[in-house]
Order: C-alpha cells, then sequence, then structure tokens
C-alpha cells in the first residue's frame, strides 16, 4: 500500500471514530472530513504532521484499520489522554470540518435551526439592539476610558515560551 493510501485511511479511520454518523446522519469520511483534515494539520504542525499522527496511533494501539469499532475508540482514547493537545486540534479540525460540510448542512437544517455555511456575505438576522434588553445585568467589569489605559508589562512572562524550548 502506498504512503499515500496508508495516510487517508488512517485519518479516514481516524474521523469515523470521532463521528460514526447515525441514521441520517453521514460519518465523518462519507462527510468527506478526512482530507481537510489532513490539510488542517499540514498547516498547523507541518510536512510530518500526518507521519507523526500515524506513529502516535501506533504508540497507543494503533493502526485502527484492523480493529474492532470498540477497540478503535480505545485507541482513540489513549490518545486522548496520551497527547491532549494533538488530540484537541484533531478533535476541533475534524468537528468544523464536519459541520461546514455540504452533505451534513441539510441534516442541521431539518432539526430546524438556521444555518448559514457562509454567513460573512449576508450575515444572520439579528433583533435591533435594544440598550435596556441588551444591558449586561451581572454588575461585573467597568469601563476605562482610552487616554487613562495604561500598558501592563509582560517582559517577565513567557508567553512564547522560550525558556522552555518551544518558538
Amino acid at each position: 500500500m502506498s504512503e499515500a493510501v496508508r495516510l487517508s485511511t488512517m485519518l479516514r479511520d481516524l474521523v469515523d471514530v470521532l463521528i460514526p454518523g447515525e441514521g441520517d446522519w453521514p460519518s465523518g469520511s462519507l462527510a468527506g472530513v478526512h482530507g481537510i483534515l489532513g490539510m488542517r494539520l499540514l498547516e498547523e504542525r507541518g510536512d510530518r504532521a500526518l507521519l507523526d499522527l500515524e506513529a502516535a496511533l501506533a504508540s497507543c494501539g494503533g493502526p485502527l484499520g484492523p480493529l474492532s469499532e470498540d477497540d478503535r475508540v480505545t485507541v482513540v482514547a489513549r490518545l486522548e489522554t496520551g497527547q491532549p493537545r494533538l488530540f484537541t486540534l484533531l478533535r476541533t479540525a475534524t468537528y468544523l470540518a464536519y459541520y461546514e460540510s455540504p452533505s451534513v448542512i441539510p441534516q442541521i437544517r431539518a432539526l430546524g435551526q438556521p444555518y448559514d455555511p457562509v454567513p460573512i456575505l449576508e450575515g444572520y438576522r439579528l433583533e435591533p439592539f435594544d440598550r435596556e434588553r441588551d444591558r449586561p445585568r451581572h454588575n461585573r467589569g467597568h469601563y476605562i476610558p482610552t487616554d487613562q489605559v495604561k500598558p501592563v508589562d509582560i517582559s517577565g512572562l513567557d508567553h512564547l515560551g522560550e525558556r522552555h524550548g518551544r518558538a
């Protein structure tokens, strides 16, 4: 099996564990999520992202292909526990791709939800702003006029991860 087919199969199997589909709702792979997930991983983690994911799944008991459905779930649960940052990226990218899929949008609308896959063009209809109705009621926070805002010294923070070898 070629590397391309092997990696595509791995992604297909993974998204079908995350979104197995049910009834009129297609599985993740039937919605085409695995291709989009692959692209997101390459964008976020570079050229070795798919090979690294394959190794991560193998370290958790994969590959998923020859396993039963229950064993696949177990492997993905191990990945979630062992590599939570990777798993969060996988789950988020998979869910976003799924709910943007043209084959899933009719199912969302069938629930009675207004859903526009490209809301930027026209937006969603909202009631006009009403100062009294929309006023925060929690009594937290306060307003600082722009000319009274003071800079905060963050030089002591390791916000870029430099001290820990992260870039």
